[in-house]
């Protein structure tokens, strides 16, 4: 399996966190698209916090920004906001979608490269 869209009851079965983090399986977290949509009933009830502290590999995407009215600058400033997410925790999540992206390895060793020299200018 190379990623699971979303994976948003995956915490209903211990097993499958146990596995999802053994084998780091991406899941591709759309945090406000599934609040928008009613799958998460609020940002409380989103699972991205404990999914990220258990140490499974999750990336946060926006999904569709046009149709539910988000950026992925948005989705990091809720993670900020809502979930205590910091600074070293949005760059993992950042390092998480280079590793999970369909792209061979030396295209996301480059990729990795330029973000970490992005990240010291930043920082």
């Amino acid at each position: 399996m190379e990623r699971i869209g979303h994976g948003l009851r995956a915490f209903e079965d211990p097993g499958l966190l146990a596995l999802l983090k053994e084998r780091q399986i991406p899941l591709e977290m759309c945090v406000i698209s599934n609040v928008k949509t009613g799958v998460c009933q609020s940002l409380t009830d989103h699972p991205i916090g404990d999914y990220f502290r258990k140490g499974l590999l999750v990336t946060v995407n926006s999904d569709d920004p046009a149709m539910f009215q988000t950026s992925i600058n948005h989705e990091y400033e809720v993670l900020v906001r809502h979930f205590g997410f910091t600074a070293d925790d949005l760059r993992r999540i950042s390092l998480n979608g280079i590793k999970a992206a369909f792209l061979p390895e030396d295209e996301k060793q480059l990729l990795r490269t330029q973000f970490s020299q992005e990240w010291q200018n930043l920082m």
